[in-house]
């Protein structure tokens, strides 16, 4: 295969797999032509993205999957960072010219008002991460998208944001969120006393029952596993608020 087709093909790939991701892959062929040295962070990427509309945080570990971009180095807290380059550039831009993909991820409706005037359900595009929280036992990860799902706007209202993921373990399976299980979660920093949150501690992050006991948080597990006990924390960050429960 031709050097050219190379990252023409896995563009097409790509956006037929998952089309949301047009703005990221415009995003890096900008960044890719501008910087001389075809090396470039992920961040660089990220803001020009949100020009395009793209409100999130891309994992590019699809991209490299793809072959979109090379990956060079990881991050480490020590300030290392992780570089990235595009193979073929010509490849992907002929791919985005020659496509009309569209350049945001918008949510769209599944189904439409129909003649009759019988309105049908309709859907959003809710980001889906695989291992952002945990039931049970803190599980940190790194916060990147990793694929979208179809979720009805009866739950996923709209005016809010949303991001799903799977449960794991067995710490609120009295709360009907049992392991395995898509949680759809609200984005908000607050919650009121009962509610079930993502809650971001200094041990990682998990899915509790949120209340409180003096200025402290208390976050309560609701399981039938009694190895499962209450934690009272001073520092606590919500991350959102759970809606609702996809069995799997």
């Amino acid at each position: 295969m031709e050097k050219q087709n190379l990252g023409y093909e896995a563009v097409v790939q790509l956006l037929r797999d998952h089309p949301q991701w047009f703005p990221v892959v415009a995003a890096a062929l900008e960044e890719a032509q501008t910087i001389k040295s075809n090396r470039f962070a992920g961040a660089w990427i990220l803001e020009r993205a949100k020009k395009y509309g793209v409100q999130w945080i891309p994992n590019f570990r699809k991209l490299v999957s793809y072959g979109i971009l090379q990956k060079d180095g990881e991050s480490s807290r020590g300030g290392r960072r992780a570089y990235y380059s595009m193979p073929d550039i010509d490849g992907v831009e002929k791919a985005l010219k020659e496509f009309n993909f569209p350049q945001v991820a918008a949510p769209y409706t599944a189904h439409e008002v129909t003649d009759s005037g019988i309105a049908k359900r309709k859907t959003v595009l809710v980001p889906f991460y695989t291992n952002l929280a945990s039931c049970g036992g803190p599980n940190i990860s790194e916060g990147h998208v990793d694929d979208y799902r179809e979720v009805s706007t009866e739950s996923a209202k709209p005016g809010y944001q949303y991001y799903l993921v799977r449960a794991d373990g067995d710490s609120m399976n009295q709360a009907e969120i049992n392991s395995g299980d898509l949680v759809l979660v609200r984005v908000q920093d607050y919650a009121n006393l009962g509610d079930r949150v993502v809650a971001c501690t200094d041990d990682g992050i998990m899915i509790k029952e949120f209340h409180r006991q003096g200025n402290s948080v208390l976050l309560v597990p609701r399981s039938d596993n009694p190895t499962h006990k209450p934690l009272l924390l001073d520092n606590v960050q919500i991350q959102g608020v759970v809606v609702t429960t996809m069995p799997k």
